[in-house]
Formats: C-alpha cells, sequence, structure tokens
C-alpha cells in the first residue's frame, strides 16, 4: 500500500494551497467591490461586533482608514479562521481516513501474512487511485509487496506497465533497483544488470543510493562472487535506510555460513534484532537463524567425531 505519509503529505499540501487561495479571494474581495461590510452582515448577521476603535499608537495618531473598517477586518478575519478551521476538520477526517486504511491493511497482514486478502485489499487501493497523480508511486509500492510476498509475476506485470514519466528521481531509482532485485530473485541476471545500468544514473542524483547498491550487490552473491559481494555488502551495515540495511545484514550472514564463520554470521543477524523489520525480512531472518544453528549442531558433531577418532586411535 502507499506510504500514509506520502498520500496525506500531497493532501495537506492541497488543503493549504485551498485555505490560502480562499484568503486571498476574500481579502481581496472589498478592494475589488465584489464584498462589503453589509452583504457581510447580511449573509452573517453574528459577525457584526459593531466595535470601534480610537485614539492613538506610540503617540500617532490611528488612521481614519483604520477606524472605519475595524469592526469589517476584525469580521474578516473571523471568516477567515473558520475557513482555516473548516479546511483543518477536513483534512483531520481524510488523514484518520488513511491511516485506518493503512491500519486494517497491517492488521491483515501481521494475521494472515501475504494472503489473498491482503493483496485485494491493496489492488482496491490501487483501483481508487488509478488516473490520479499518486498512482505511478502506488503501483511501485504495490509491485514491491508482491515481491514480498514472492508473487513476483504480478509484481514484473506492474512494473511493466508503470509510468515511469510521473516519476521523480528517487522513485525512478527505486523503481530500477526493485526491478533488479525481483529480476534476481527469479534468476534473470542478465536483465537484472541492465535494469541497474539503467538506474545508475538515478541513483547518482538521489540522496539515498542505498537501494541501488545494494542490488548491485546482490547480483554479485547471485553470480556467486561472495568476496565481492562480501565488499559490497559490508559499507550497507552502517546505511540510514534501515530496510537495506537488514538485507545487507542477512546476505553478509548466508556469506559468513559458506565461509564456515558460524560466529560472524550470528552475531552479523544478532545485531539486526534492533532495527525494525519488514514482515518478509521477519520471515526471513528467522529461516537464517535456523540455518545458523544447524550450522552450529553440524560443527559440533564433526567435533566429536574427531574426538571419538582421536580416541580410537589412541
Amino acid at each position: 500500500m502507499i506510504r500514509t505519509l506520502t498520500e496525506i503529505k500531497n493532501f495537506k499540501i492541497w488543503m493549504i494551497c485551498l485555505t490560502l487561495f480562499l484568503w486571498a479571494v476574500l481579502i481581496a474581495s472589498p478592494f475589488l467591490g465584489l464584498l462589503d461590510d453589509s452583504l457581510l452582515y447580511s449573509l452573517f448577521p453574528f459577525l457584526n461586533f459593531g466595535l470601534v476603535i480610537d485614539g492613538t499608537i506610540a503617540g500617532n495618531e490611528i488612521p481614519q482608514f483604520i477606524k472605519d473598517n475595524f469592526s469589517f477586518a476584525l469580521s474578516l478575519a473571523c471568516v477567515m479562521i473558520a475557513i482555516a478551521l473548516i479546511v483543518l476538520v477536513v483534512y483531520l477526517i481524510v488523514k484518520c481516513v488513511l491511516a485506518s486504511q493503512r491500519s486494517k491493511a497491517k492488521k491483515v497482514l501481521r494475521k494472515t501474512g501475504y494472503s489473498a486478502e491482503y493483496f485485494a485489499l491493496l489492488e482496491k487501493k490501487k483501483k481508487h487511485l488509478s488516473g490520479s497523480y499518486l498512482e505511478a508511486v502506488n503501483d511501485l509500492c504495490l509491485a514491491k509487496e508482491y515481491g514480498d510476498g514472492r508473487r513476483y509475476d504480478s509484481a514484473l506485470e506492474i512494473l511493466r506497465n508503470v509510468d515511469i514519466d510521473k516519476f521523480k528521481v528517487k522513485d525512478a531509482a527505486h523503481y530500477y533497483s526493485l526491478y533488479a532485485y525481483i529480476f534476481i530473485l527469479t534468476g534473470n541476471l542478465d536483465n537484472a544488470g541492465f535494469a541497474i545500468d539503467l538506474g545508475v544514473p538515478f541513483a547518482e542524483k538521489a540522496k539515498d543510493k542505498s537501494g541501488m547498491e545494494f542490488v548491485s550487490a546482490l547480483l554479485l552473491y547471485a553470480q556467486k562472487d561472495y568476496d565481492g559481494a562480501e565488499n559490497a555488502f559490508t559499507p550497507l551495515l552502517k546505511c540510514h535506510n534501515n530496510e537495506v540495511r537488514v538485507w545487507a545484514g542477512m546476505y553478509l550472514g548466508l556469506i559468513f555460513l559458506r565461509q564456515h564463520k558460524n560466529d560472524s554470521a550470528r552475531k552479523t543477524v544478532v545485531a539486526l534484532s534492533k532495527f525494525k523489520k519488514t514482515p518478509r525480512q521477519s520471515e526471513d531472518i528467522l529461516k537464517l537463524l535456523k540455518k545458523i544453528e544447524t550450522a552450529y549442531a553440524l560443527e559440533e558433531e564433526e567435533r566429536r567425531q574427531e574426538s571419538a577418532e582421536e580416541t580410537q586411535a589412541e
């Protein structure tokens, strides 16, 4: 599902722009002869406070224009405040609705995993945003969820149909890194390398390059260049993207297991426990911990056999 903060942020910007526009119209109306105190008070009699201002300010006489229009200006200020409050209420209602959608999806994901029910909610959101300026970004998020749910065909179908012209630089970098990621997981390494080549120029312009750096390291891992992959994954343990950091640590753990460095693998994976993880990462970490446990068991069994052989030899 599209990140709720993204949708809320964009709606907030629209609401602020609408408020400023209405304020500008209201302020300009008296000067354009479209609104005066008699018209305002005939529409909203309760705004006629009948207040009068007189005297001086810092020894200077208050201008007659301000004296004559003080009550009217105060009434306009009240209207402006009312507009702001109405817009705020609408914003809060929409924010609560969007947050409830996100909460419901997270609850279903937590309860049923990457199930048909979960993806039905995401497809409903996709349909709702179809044709909107958030459609492309939402499709990118949906493709990632399909990838995390191991529904790679669905993820690739969405990525093939996304309108990449609507992406900002960071979204374009994410698009190509996600494309490469899915290709790697499905064994299509040639197309993965091609996607990385297309995405590198966008990643270089983006503030966060960790996504592209991760899939580049993952491609080395898939190509069985474990030394190169280790060198590429290691710096990502210090990146600011927690999701990338966790994935990098997990693949480093797998590399350490291949090198029979069980202690290093365990230390690396245990260090990941302090970071927030996606449901897919939580599942895969449990599998990795079982692999590490098995590796320790095999190591212990080998020690016992060696000890038994030494005893027999004596």
